[in-house]
């Protein structure tokens, strides 16, 4: 980097430190924060003043579809946390649409016989799945499951991730094989909706709070 863009660098951020920061659609009008982004995505990442220009209405779109998205659980009655939660669970399940894991468990595993029951523990973290010695593993802290295949291990990742605390499975290894992608497409969609509404919420019992009634709802 050229010690002049250094320079004109380390002005834009000074310039930009010393003063209090406003929000994104009067920010992009300062002349410091203007000449920082020119500096940053002009010369440093060779962007176009259009290239730019994407990039700022890319930022105000995402900003104002959070609001909107805010505004919308605020309009009936709230919770003493400010936010509805049934509106909330409706508005994130009519985006989820039909397909949901409960519609997938109901005509593609109890469907199909002969079945197993599984025990699921209450996992307090994130899940892994790890090759063992003699078979397959899912751990979360002191929990874990024993599977005698890779595909029983996924398959009842998802469900244990869900939040079920029991769970059929199919006996037949190869219909296993057969639907577990399928299912972790399912499941990978759907942590993707609820990320995409439930990411702007910052407080963690909360979250837990609303992710547990959400995963109850697309269970049904």
């Amino acid at each position: 980097m050229r010690d002049n863009v250094k320079e004109r660098l380390a002005n834009a951020i000074n310039g930009i430190a010393s003063r209090e920061i406003d929000n994104i659609f009067n920010e992009v009008n300062f002349k410091d924060r203007r000449e920082l982004d020119k500096i940053v995505m002009g010369e440093i990442l060779g962007l176009t003043d259009e290239e730019q220009l994407e990039v700022y209405r890319a930022v105000v779109d995402l900003v104002k579809s959070r609001i909107e998205k805010a505004k919308s659980f605020g309009k009936r009655r709230k919770t003493k946390e400010g936010i509805d939660i049934d509106l909330l669970v409706k508005t994130v399940m009519d985006k989820l649409g039909e397909d949901t894991l409960g519609k997938f468990y109901r005509e593609k595993i109890l469907a199909h016989k002969p079945l197993l029951t599984k025990s699921l523990p209450k996992v307090p973290g994130e899940v892994k799945l790890e090759q063992e010695l003699f078979g397959w593993r899912l751990s979360s802290g002191r929990e874990h499951i024993d599977c005698a295949s890779e595909m029983e291990a996924r398959y009842l990742k998802v469900w244990l991730e869900a939040g079920l605390d029991s769970v059929k499975m199919p006996k037949d290894e190869d219909y296993l094989k057969e639907i577990v992608p399928e299912l972790e497409g399912l499941k990978q969609k759907t942590d993707e909706v609820f990320e995409d509404y439930l990411g702007s919420i910052l407080d963690p019992k909360l979250r837990q709070r609303l992710l547990h009634q959400l995963w109850q709802e697309a269970m049904k």
